[in-house]
């Protein structure tokens, strides 16, 4: 019998925040997402299948998400830090190469080179599910809100949004 349920919540870095003081600051999911599963492998006792974590830069392709590792040559963002193809010491990739014609190269921080309408600069599309303007977040709105989309689409065990970190409480 458990004596008790913890519940994490783990706020790292404000990313932004509102002009009311008041208002709650945007947290960057990957960084929630990692503070959670440090503090779950810390405990001893992680409890996988219930945990819910945002920070997914591509919530339709299960190989993308903040815990994936990079895998280069690829010409996508697999780990969700807005670059691609980035070398084990995490230096961006050095392909000059325009792989979808957008005028963006993966040495340029193209985050997607097999994908013409994903490049730094252009405006994110809420509700596409991918990260179209390689920050590494998928979905923010036009004045840089966070997704709050708690769905994990791809069920890779990542959603974009992070206003829901369990589906049901961590029990030690």
């Amino acid at each position: 019998m458990h004596c008790c349920r913890v519940y994490l919540i783990a706020i790292s870095v404000v990313v932004g925040t509102t002009a009311d003081a008041r208002a709650e600051p945007q947290v960057n999911p990957l960084d929630r997402t990692r503070s959670v599963l440090a503090h779950a492998a810390a405990s001893g006792q992680p409890n996988w299948p219930n945990i819910v974590l945002g920070g997914d830069c591509n919530d339709t392709r299960p190989a993308a998400s903040p815990l994936q590792t990079e895998v280069v040559g690829n010409l996508i963002d697999d780990d969700c830090d807005g670059l691609a193809d980035e070398d084990v010491n995490n230096n961006p990739s050095t392909d000059s190469t325009d792989h979808d014609s957008d005028g963006i190269s993966l040495a340029a921080h193209d985050c997607d080179d097999t994908n013409a309408s994903v490049r730094p600069g252009i405006a994110e599309v809420p509700g596409n599910l991918i990260d179209d303007d390689c920050d590494g977040l998928a979905d923010e709105d036009a004045l840089g809100n966070l997704s709050t989309d708690v769905v994990d689409h791809d069920g890779d065990g990542f959603t974009i949004g992070s206003d829901r970190i369990f589906r049901s409480s961590f029990e030690i």
